[in-house]
C-alpha cells in the first residue's frame, strides 16, 4: 500500500508541518520499505536493498530540500536504480549477474523429451531393420569393428558390409526425420 500523498503526488513530509511528524515518519518509512521491495524485485538481496533504499532516501532528501518534484515516487525508483547501477559498477555488495555464476549444467526440459523422443526413434528404428542389417550395423557403428571383420565374422563380402551400414545409416535418418505427426 502506497503512503498517501496530497494532491500533487507529494508526500506530506515534505512540508514538514510539525502536527503531522508521526505521519510523515510513516510516510518516508513507507517510501523507504516500497525502494526495498522495487530493489529485491531485480534480483538483489535484502542488505544490498537496504543499502540502496538508504542511498536513494538521502539523495531524495536532498532533491526535496531544493525543489519539489513532479512525481516523487517516479523519482525515488529513478534514484534508487542510478543507486544501484554505481553500486555494482564500483564492486560493491550488490550481486553478480547470476547468468555467469550459477549456470545450471543440466539440459532444459524440453532438450530432455526431445532427446528421450529420439532415442525412443532410434530404437524403433534399429528393431525394424532385417536382422543381418542390424548386426552389422551395430558391429561397424556401435562396437567400432572394421569392415574387413565384420565380413570374416558374417562370411560377406565388404561391399557388402559396406552396402548393409549404408542402408541402416539411411533408416536411422528416416526415423529421425519423422515428426510427431509421422510425417516427413
Amino acid at each position: 500500500m502506497s503512503p498517501p500523498l496530497s494532491q500533487h503526488g507529494q508526500l506530506s513530509a515534505i512540508r514538514r508541518p510539525a502536527t503531522c511528524e508521526h505521519s510523515a515518519d510513516r510516510e518516508w518509512a513507507a517510501l523507504r520499505k516500497t525502494i526495498v521491495s522495487y530493489v529485491m524485485k531485480r534480483g538483489q538481496p535484502c542488505h544490498v536493498a537496504e543499502d540502496v533504499a538508504q542511498e536513494a532516501c538521502i539523495k531524495l532528501l536532498r532533491y526535496c530540500e531544493q525543489q519539489r518534484p513532479a512525481s516523487l515516487y517516479a523519482l525515488a525508483f529513478r534514484i534508487a536504480s542510478t543507486c544501484l547501477v554505481d553500486m555494482i559498477r564500483k564492486g560493491g555488495n550488490a550481486t553478480v549477474d547470476l547468468e555467469h555464476d550459477h549456470a545450471c549444467e543440466d539440459p532444459l526440459p524440453d532438450r530432455v523429451i526431445d532427446g528421450q523422443s529420439r532415442v525412443a526413434r532410434f530404437e524403433t528404428a534399429l528393431a525394424a531393420m532385417p536382422s543381418l542389417r542390424r548386426a552389422v550395423f551395430r558391429k561397424r557403428r556401435i562396437d567400432n569393428h572394421s569392415h574387413a571383420q565384420i565380413a570374416a565374422e558374417f562370411g560377406i563380402s565388404v561391399a557388402s558390409v559396406e552396402k548393409h551400414v549404408s542402408r541402416g545409416l539411411q533408416d536411422l535418418r528416416r526415423a529421425l526425420l519423422i515428426d510427431k505427426d509421422g510425417v516427413f
